[in-house]
């Protein structure tokens, strides 16, 4: 009898969230949930609690962890290598807030917006302490990818018409549902359960990287491995469906990052038919037109003047106004609804987290926030480095991936202000961070126990003092002349 089932495997990396801290991480795990499926809320059951439903959860997740900090008696934030660059972000995304011409709501709704995920990297260097904790968190991620995958592969044979509600917010919430191919032919784009097809598209590309580096660890068991292998079809074929370029894109930056760490070429042999399988089920679903439009990638003017549009917008932005023009004025982070109660405001178009922040916040965002993601890379670089021979090393691997995947979209996307991509990427790259910084101070202890008892603490103590008088000896023993 066949007992070492996927599902079995699963329940037991997920019982790792209930370690410690169990109420925060539920939320935690709760708000992940409702991030995957939020737009869908938000399409069928309208209202200004579902649009800010994600934000609550994590909210209160955040609750919990600053209470719990405080009951400890400790300081409000950890001490990380980002947390002092993050609270001058936060205190010169206030000013912009302040000084903005913008209405007050759309400005705060900004200010939420660029800061509010980022504190997530925060919570996620505190609440992790232990491997196991980050994969359940990364086994949660992928199964949801995969049914939300599923659901697009869905929402492609029926048709969005008939599984969405007639709706002005609606249709306005989903304006690039379609794509023109060279051949002058209309395609549709798939969204699934997200609010655009290209923060769906991104999601299958991270997706899969992460099902990949959890199939190739060690400590996954069989039927879970070739679980998370299959996962990468579906998730392919919805990627193909989305018409994403951008993530199209991603999928072979991730697989350059993990091939630079590690070449195991049997696996990505692999991985190479099954995404090869999932692209080719695309293209056949879509009788080619996505083959047309994934084809233009080799434009060099085309996709050159794709990378380059956003970042000229917020160049012209700069040209007009060195020092921005205010929180909110490019309208993201803004609720629809909320534009809806103001008639006058009339945003200024411009794509990318970097294109955005040009324009909002000139050269000093613009600055500020390219110090803040050279800083969080090169620590996460330099994690993957510090856990490469330690059984972390492969879900290390690919939260740095990940990183670095989305951290390209940056530039023609904004995955930083999407949900749940840019809580998933501070909160994972905090994790990474506590991990690195776990097995650094296990490398420098006189003496590793697990156990707090007095008598632990004694050996410990006498440990360390029969390694001082050694050490003291031996100084004694070279300074006398000979």
């Amino acid at each position: 009898m066949v007992t070492n089932v996927p599902d079995d495997a699963m329940r037991r990396d997920l019982s790792a969230l209930l370690e410690r801290d169990r109420l925060i991480h539920l939320t935690l795990a709760m708000a992940i949930v409702i991030g995957f499926f939020l737009a869908y809320i938000k399409d069928h059951y309208p209202s200004p609690l579902s649009y800010f439903l994600f934000d609550i959860v994590l909210a209160l997740a955040l609750v919990f962890w600053l209470t719990t900090r405080a009951r400890r008696g400790r300081a409000l934030l950890p001490d990380t290598p980002l947390t002092k660059v993050l609270l001058v972000f936060y205190a010169l995304c206030f000013v912009y807030a302040l000084a903005s011409d913008t209405p007050f709501l759309i400005g705060l709704s900004a200010f939420r917006g660029w800061c509010f995920f980022t504190v997530a990297f925060l919570l996620g260097y505190d609440v992790i302490v232990s491997g196991r904790q980050v994969r359940a968190y990364l086994l949660l991620i992928v199964s949801l990818a995969v049914l939300t995958g599923f659901y697009g592969l869905y929402q492609y044979i029926v048709g969005a018409e008939r599984i969405l509600p007639e709706d002005e917010l609606v249709a306005e919430r989903h304006p690039f549902a379609t794509y023109v191919t060279p051949t002058g032919e209309v395609e549709f784009r798939i969204f699934s359960t997200f609010v655009s097809a290209a923060a769906f598209g991104t999601m299958m590309a991270y997706g899969s990287c992460l099902a990949l580096m959890l199939a190739m660890s060690p400590q996954t068991r069989r039927l879970l491995r070739a679980a998370l292998l299959l996962g990468i079809i579906p998730m392919m074929v919805a990627l193909v469906l989305t018409g994403t370029r951008a993530a199209f894109v991603m999928v072979f930056i991730g697989l350059g990052v993990l091939w630079a760490y590690r070449r195991n070429l049997r696996i990505y042999i692999l991985a190479a038919v099954l995404i090869g399988l999932g692209i080719r089920m695309g293209i056949v679903l879509t009788e080619g037109r996505a083959a047309a439009r994934f084809a233009t990638l080799f434009d060099p003017g085309l996709f050159l003047g794709r990378v380059s549009q956003p970042l000229r917008a917020g160049w012209e932005a700069i040209r007009e106004s060195p020092w921005g023009h205010g929180l909110g004025q490019t309208g993201h982070g803004v609720p629809l609804f909320l534009g809806k109660w103001y008639p006058t405001f009339r945003p200024i178009f411009a794509d990318g987290d970097f294109g955005r922040i040009m324009v909002e916040m000139g050269i000093i965002g613009l600055i500020l926030l390219t110090v803040i993601l050279g800083i969080a890379l090169k620590g996460g670089a330099r994690a993957v480095r510090d856990l490469n021979q330690t059984d972390e090393r492969d879900i290390a691997l690919g939260i740095f991936s990940g990183t670095i995947m989305i951290g390209v979209g940056t530039f023609v996307g904004s995955p930083f202000l999407s949900i749940p991509h840019g809580m998933l990427w501070w909160f994972l790259l905090g994790g990474l961070y506590k991990l690195s910084a776990l097995h650094r101070r296990r490398g420098h202890a006189y003496w590793y126990a697990p156990a707090r008892s007095p008598d632990a603490q004694a050996l410990i103590v006498r440990a360390r003092r029969a390694a001082l008088s050694v050490r003291g000896e031996r100084r004694r023993v070279v300074s006398e002349p000979q």
